[in-house]
């Protein structure tokens, strides 16, 4: 027997190769006591819901690593103190979908082929409540040049009886694209697939996808600061927190002087922290602060 680790982040993934054959082993994270009891009790760990996700696409002839089992184990009291999911391994020609999400640089037939197989999963009534690129990774082959998408991290899904309306389609592609261009191509596309008015999808969705990414700036900004300038996050609040004083203090200032040095202070603090994280543009744009534009 061989084991391989695979991927180390929140969760764990090993790749185990044994006479019975190639499986992935994921190993979901430490669970706070609160969730390990309840996840205990209610019988609903996320190895657990994996499975039964998995198989449930399998009936619906969705793409996924084929489902072997999953394993618990709990406390004297019934806590879950850990969860393993195992599946079939497979080894994705095109991994995800990471580059094309931050690139802008389109790859026409990639994005129909994924705009098709999310209508087909909303038209289904099939949502993936964390659709994020990484967890739709394809097979592609040359030969046929088609694409085979699947869908992993199934631990966080429901279904429903009827096909998804626009309004639930586009929350639910709000994370996938990053960079304006892709997601401008993936809306076009996908409002085909669905036969709808890409005039009134494409807004839509990049209204969706600027508010997602605006959600999540300060977290990421958070992240930068620490990796970049080994800044603490107490330290970093503080600096954040007197960034939105200033904003707030110069969309209420009605003395024009008094509106651009907060503007300018506010700029400084933009460039220094947050630009890079703003992948979109979409807090530069909002708040008119200079910027680099997206190549």
């Amino acid at each position: 027997m061989h084991i391989t680790e695979i991927y180390r982040g929140r969760n764990v993934l090993y790749r185990v190769e044994c006479p019975e054959g190639d499986f992935t082993i994921k190993h979901f994270g430490r669970l706070s006591l609160l969730r390990r009891l309840y996840y205990g009790w209610t019988n609903s760990s996320k190895a657990r819901r994996s499975l039964l996700n998995a198989v449930q696409l399998s009936a619906y002839g969705v793409a996924t690593p084929e489902p072997i089992g999953y394993a618990e184990e709990r406390s004297a009291l019934g806590g879950l103190e850990d969860s393993y999911y195992v599946t079939r391994y497979l080894a994705f020609t095109g991994a995800d979908l990471q580059y094309e999400a931050r690139s802008g640089e389109v790859n026409e037939s990639l994005t129909r082929a994924l705009a098709t197989f999310l209508a087909e999963l909303h038209e289904c009534g099939i949502v993936h409540e964390d659709l994020s690129p990484g967890n739709i990774p394809y097979i592609y082959d040359r030969a046929k040049e088609e694409y085979t998408f699947m869908l992993v991290d199934l631990n966080r899904m429901h279904f429903t009886a009827t096909p998804l309306s626009l309004r639930a389609s586009i929350r639910n592609l709000d994370r996938l694209f990053a960079h304006p261009r892709a997601t401008e191509a993936l809306g076009r596309a996908y409002a085909e697939a669905r036969g709808w008015e890409p005039a009134v999808v494409q807004p839509a969705l990049e209204a969706a996808c600027d508010s997602f990414w605006l959600h999540r700036l300060p977290k990421l900004a958070l992240r930068y600061a620490q990796r970049a300038e080994g800044m603490s996050a107490p330290t970093f609040l503080r600096h954040y927190n007197a960034y939105l004083r200033w904003r707030r203090l110069r969309h209420l200032c009605p003395i024009g002087s008094w509106q651009r040095a907060l503007h300018t202070r506010e700029s400084a603090f933009y460039t220094r922290y947050l630009e890079v994280e703003d992948v979109r543009r979409a807090l530069a744009k909002r708040e008119n602060y200079p910027h680099t534009p997206l190549s």
